[in-house]
C-alpha cells in the first residue's frame, strides 16, 4: 500500500499568522489612539514615548512573527498558507507603519 503523506498545519504557521494579526490590531490602535490625542491637544512628551515605545514593541513581535512565518514555510510536512500569511501580513504591516512613522517625522520638520 502507498502511504500518502497527509500534510497538516503546524504551530510555526499559526503562530507567525496569529502574531500577525495582533500586530496590525496593535499599531492601527497605536496610530489612532496617537492622532486623537494630538488632534486634541493633549499629546505629551511622556505620552508620545510610551506610544513609541509601544510601537517599537510591537514591530519587535512582528519580526519575530516573520521568522515563525519562515520557519513554517521551510518545513517541508507542513501546509503552507499560514506561514505565507504571516509572512505577507508581517511583513506589510511593517512596510506601511515605518513608511508612515517616516512621513510623520518628515513633515514634523
Amino acid at each position: 500500500m502507498d502511504e500518502q503523506l497527509v500534510r497538516r498545519h503546524k504551530g510555526l504557521g499559526i503562530a507567525s499568522f496569529i502574531i500577525a494579526l495582533i500586530c496590525v490590531v496593535l499599531i492601527l490602535l497605536l496610530f489612532v489612539v496617537a492622532g486623537a490625542l494630538t488632534a486634541s491637544g493633549k499629546a505629551t512628551n511622556e505620552i508620545n514615548m510610551m506610544i513609541g515605545f509601544g510601537l517599537f514593541f510591537a514591530w519587535f513581535v512582528d519580526v519575530i512573527g516573520v521568522a515563525l512565518g519562515i520557519a513554517g514555510a521551510l518545513d517541508r510536512s507542513s501546509k503552507k498558507v499560514f506561514p505565507v500569511l504571516g509572512m505577507i501580513f508581517g511583513i506589510a504591516i511593517l512596510v506601511i507603519s515605518v513608511a508612515l512613522v517616516l512621513i510623520g517625522l518628515a513633515a514634523k520638520h
